[in-house]
């Protein structure tokens, strides 16, 4: 049998490699960029995380500094009203020790 006949029922093309080759590099290929897409979806996926956490933050502060302006700046009866409808909602969503005996030592609990 020729030479040629023989490389080709095994499956070797003239260039010396095997068919289908270049079909499982592109399979390769596809699934290496899927996999850097998958990365770079989880990294911006856990930046926007982070970004939602501190806007979080952030209006924690903002309100909690309205409420404090809020009572401070209120007539003192109606100031010890306040105060003390904080100092519940303080009491009741306040778990940290170390929280609660902040709060304490600045008067809201």
């Amino acid at each position: 049998m020729p030479r040629s006949v023989l490389k080709r029922a095994a499956g070797v093309t003239k260039g010396g490699y095997l068919r289908g080759s270049n079909g499982a590099d592109k399979v390769d290929a596809l699934r290496k960029r899927a996999n850097e897409m998958r990365v770079a979806l989880e990294a911006v996926q856990a930046k926007q995380r982070q970004q939602e956490k501190a806007d979080a933050r952030h209006l924690q502060a903002l309100i909690g500094a309205a409420v404090v302006a809020d009572v401070d700046g209120a007539e003192p009866a109606e100031g010890a009203k306040k105060r003390a409808y904080v100092g519940e909602i303080l009491a009741r969503y306040t778990v940290s020790e170390a929280a609660r005996a902040f709060l304490r030592a600045k008067g809201w609990l």
